[in-house]
């Protein structure tokens, strides 16, 4: 991911001392390594195994720190720097109904895994499940009530012991799909799929035709084919693969029928970049891929 917003993608990584390591990508494709990330001016440190994730938490266009820890509570820096000079100064624990989110030795992830235009907290837990706080907030203030364990099979994904995950489209089907290594060493793949949808999820959207992205790869313009039965207001969402909010699109009312929208990620770096178009109640995704 690129951290410090340079077009070059760089690594963030949590130790087993608890601090948050920084290796800077070049323009020559090596890395540097960097001071440790501070929060007022001194190394982060959240004891033992952090666990870090990047991502714009508060949808103000910075890149902000969920970070896992020993203890089992999960940490947020919100950035109040800028995109290419990050400061973080104190940090609040993450919380589920009123209390502090605590799962030993928690590997966190930020991402959208319902699909409902919002992000989610799933964390690996060192018993080896993965645990999903569904967002019931907003996707500029989330808030979480509660969670479930990921399922595969009918039951409870369970690596037994140290499961670690990354959420990434691993075949390209517009699907979060898991990544997950265990104590042992071995690193598991389960692949995502909507196993069900909630009666009126469509609602204006054709379900035969839904969106359809078309110029992707692309060197920076993209349409996206949007089907509406009747009227209704569309917004169309643009995110970064770290979940920052590129851009957002204000369509209007648009009228029933066949609607072909045209969006330019010209100046972003290259990489996956997902599409959220919203219509009435209906949420749609897609992804696209921009070029170097």
């Amino acid at each position: 991911m690129d951290f410090n917003n340079d077009d070059i993608l760089d690594i963030i990584v949590g130790d087993r001392d608890g601090f948050i390591n920084f290796f800077r990508g070049t323009a020559t494709s090596t890395l540097t390594t960097m001071p440790d990330i501070t929060a007022g001016g001194v190394a982060i440190d959240v004891g033992a195994n952090s666990a870090p994730v990047v991502a714009d938490w508060n949808e103000d266009g910075l890149l902000d720190l969920v970070i896992g820890s020993e203890t089992g509570t999960i940490r947020l820096y919100l950035n109040s720097g800028t995109p290419t000079a990050h400061s973080f100064t104190t940090f609040s624990l993450l919380q589920s109904s009123g209390t502090s989110i605590s799962i030993y030795r928690g590997c966190p992830q930020v991402v959208d895994l319902d699909g409902d235009g919002k992000k989610d907290l799933i964390v690996g837990d060192d018993n080896g499940k993965i645990a999903f706080y569904a967002n019931t907030g907003t996707n500029a203030a989330p808030a979480f009530s509660g969670y479930e364990f990921l399922r595969s099979g009918g039951v409870d994904i369970d690596l037994y012991y140290g499961a670690r995950l990354w959420v990434n489209d691993w075949d390209e089907n517009g699907q979060p799909d898991l990544l997950i290594s265990d104590y042992e060493g071995w690193v598991y793949l389960y692949l995502g799929s909507t196993v069900g949808v909630e009666e009126g999820t469509w609602g204006l959207v054709s379900p035969e035709t839904g969106i359809l992205i078309s110029g992707s790869p692309t060197s920076g313009t993209f349409q996206v084919d949007l089907s509406l039965e009747t009227a209704t207001e569309v917004t169309g969402r643009i995110y970064s693969s770290e979940g920052r909010l590129v851009s957002t699109t204000e369509h209007g009312p648009l009228s029933g029928g066949q609607h072909t929208l045209s969006y330019d990620l010209d100046g972003n770096s290259p990489g996956v970049y997902f599409v959220t178009m919203t219509a009435g109640s209906a949420i749609m995704d897609g992804r696209v891929v921009l070029l170097p």
